[in-house]
């Protein structure tokens, strides 16, 4: 599928205004942060900004897609993992955010959790994915854009290897993974890495023990 100059002019432009969005939320929080700002940071008018994002809140929505994906080529191509290691190696990544991005995990987490409704968006076309990360071989093909999707992958995969039950219910363990996702960033906001890094790995290890105890029959 070849992709149109069009395409990669929309998406070059949905970036710019996240990189915006980005660099001000070390300064400001998200609710204060105005379009009118971005669209000044990117050159664009507040009429593109809408074909590009219908509500601010879909800015932080793209910038989950991106991460997810860019998660998903980290862990599999550059690290080679599968299975729990797949999930640790996911959690070491995200604890390094967390240290180095407190404010930016911190919002998306209130972000989340003052959401009315499941946050939807469409899918990343190739364009995004290619510009966002254009050293990243093969990121373009790859169909995860958020983080319930790249744990059920994961966890799937240490079913199959036998690393968890074969009865074990993937929507229960991913609401538990999302739980400790969410919740340790807030716990542990503005803390060290190595903070983040152990709170992450007790957390994991409690969650397969107890996979492991309510799953074995």
């Amino acid at each position: 599928m070849s992709i149109s100059k069009r395409e990669i002019k929309t998406a070059q432009n949905k970036q710019t205004i996240l990189n915006s969005l980005l660099a001000r939320m070390h300064k400001e929080t998200f609710d204060k942060i105005k379009i009118s700002d971005l669209c000044s940071d990117a050159h664009i008018s507040q009429a593109s900004f809408y074909n590009y994002f219908p509500q601010k809140s879909d800015i932080l929505v793209y910038y989950i897609q991106l991460w997810t994906v860019k998660m998903h080529w980290l862990i599999l191509i550059e690290k080679k993992c599968m299975g729990l290691n797949a999930i640790d190696a996911l959690f070491d990544l995200t604890a390094r955010i967390c240290a180095s991005q407190p404010q930016l995990m911190a919002e998306i987490v209130a972000f989340q959790a003052k959401s009315h409704k499941i946050m939807t968006a469409p899918p990343l076309g190739e364009a995004d994915k290619l510009v966002a990360y254009p050293d990243y071989q093969g990121i373009e093909s790859m169909r995860v854009d958020d983080l319930p999707a790249l744990l059920s992958i994961h966890i799937q995969q240490a079913i199959d290897a036998k690393e968890l039950p074969s009865n074990s219910n993937v929507t229960t363990l991913i609401v538990s993974l999302s739980a400790t996702f969410f919740c340790v960033p807030i716990m542990l906001n503005q803390s060290p890495l190595k903070d983040i890094q152990a709170a992450f790995q007790q957390q994991l290890s409690l969650f397969r023990h107890g996979a492991i105890n309510k799953y074995s029959v």
